[in-house]
């Protein structure tokens, strides 16, 4: 059994879409493949068992059925900081080991989830590290395109600590105009450090989309119609706040978009129920006129009402979505059609020891 850690430098790097990938990648190649989260930090009850929620939705994608208890052990809450504090112990290591040995058994790869960092858990008693040299892990480093300098002492550093554990290293949403400068500096570079570019991802607008659920979830937001839209997907917001015709312009050139809008400006309600708008998000606590209401029941567009301000609510709506968060079906799939195409497969199985 190989395991296969996925680290990060950094938060929302693209963890979840290289477990997903590859995961799915290797099933097909005929594995019998496992997935791990050692520390969960998005508590959620499924069947009273307190977990993790991304690790309960790739377990899913995955097809990966142990019981969720030993796909993601701890989970990090208050209490857990809490009790840490106080200076209880509370066996990390042990837990964390038998945990992963019962998800591991009968398999032939497990695909280990990380939090971020080589010194992620440390507070825990047990490192992300400390896992990987006890379970003699081979290591996949991901990083978002940010900053040149950050991710490339990132990954000098990590081969450092590493060695022959470090397989390679993806760069994950990379804007089209530094592809030519990843590929023909950026990637010679490490290659001349010992270090291979496994993928070089370019950002993908579908996979950073966001659903209307989660964001009025994040707006704590009330949905006042077609709540059975509440899974469809944004991939732009728009900011209404212009006079209408220059918006019916603007709205025209945009879709899947949310249009962001005061609840009071009827105008700009219309002008968005015209044009291919998936949802209205109505800012300052208005609703809407019945008739507006009634409209966007008519086109199937979700409306929904928040407190907060329009500069605020877009704040809030970007945030969403500069993450990639793989929640749902058709992003797994788009993530396996980008892992086939971008990743570099022939040196991951080389270097494993694995017949494609």
């Amino acid at each position: 059994m190989i395991p296969i850690f996925i680290a990060s430098l950094s938060s929302l790097s693209g963890k979840n879409l290289i477990c997903a990938g590859l995961g799915l990648k290797l099933k097909k190649d005929g594995y019998n493949i496992g997935y791990f989260k050692p520390v969960g930090f998005s508590p959620v009850f499924v069947n009273d068992i307190l977990t993790d929620k991304d690790a309960v939705f790739l377990s899913q994608a995955l097809e990966v059925n142990e019981p969720l208890q030993s796909i993601s052990p701890i989970i990090f809450t208050e209490d857990v900081l809490n009790r840490l504090v106080k200076g209880e112990t509370l066996n990390i290591r042990k837990k964390t080991i038998e945990a992963f040995n019962l998800a591991s058994s009968g398999k032939d790869i497990m695909i280990v989830r990380g939090i971020g960092r080589l010194t992620c858990g440390t507070c825990l008693g047990f490192s992300e590290l400390d896992f990987i040299t006890e379970l003699d892990a081979k290591v996949i480093f991901v990083d978002k395109f940010e900053s040149y300098i950050e991710m490339l002492d990132g990954f000098l550093y990590a081969s450092k600590i590493l060695k022959e554990k470090l397989l390679g290293v993806v760069f994950n949403l990379v804007p089209p105009s530094k592809l030519d400068y990843m590929k023909n500096t950026i990637r010679p570079f490490l290659k001349n450090n010992g270090i291979d570019t496994l993928g070089i991802i370019r950002k993908d607008p579908f996979l950073k989309a966001t659903s209307i659920r989660d964001i009025m979830t994040a707006l704590n937001g009330k949905i006042l119609c077609c709540e059975e839209k509440a899974d469809e997907l944004i991939e732009h917001f728009v900011i209404g706040a212009m006079n209408l015709e220059s918006a019916m312009q603007h709205f025209k050139k945009i879709s899947d978009k949310a249009v962001i809008t005061g609840g009071d400006r009827s105008d700009i309600h219309v002008a968005a129920l015209e044009t291919s708008t998936k949802c209205l998000i109505l800012t300052g606590d208005f609703y809407p006129s019945a008739s507006i209401l009634g409209r966007a029941q008519e086109m199937n567009v979700p409306v929904i009402v928040v407190s907060t301000d329009t500069a605020t609510t877009i704040e809030t709506c970007e945030k969403l979505s500069d993450t990639i968060q793989l929640n749902n079906m058709s992003k797994i799939q788009r993530a396996t059609e980008i892992m086939e195409k971008e990743i570099d497969f022939k040196t991951i199985y080389g270097k494993l020891g694995l017949l494609r």
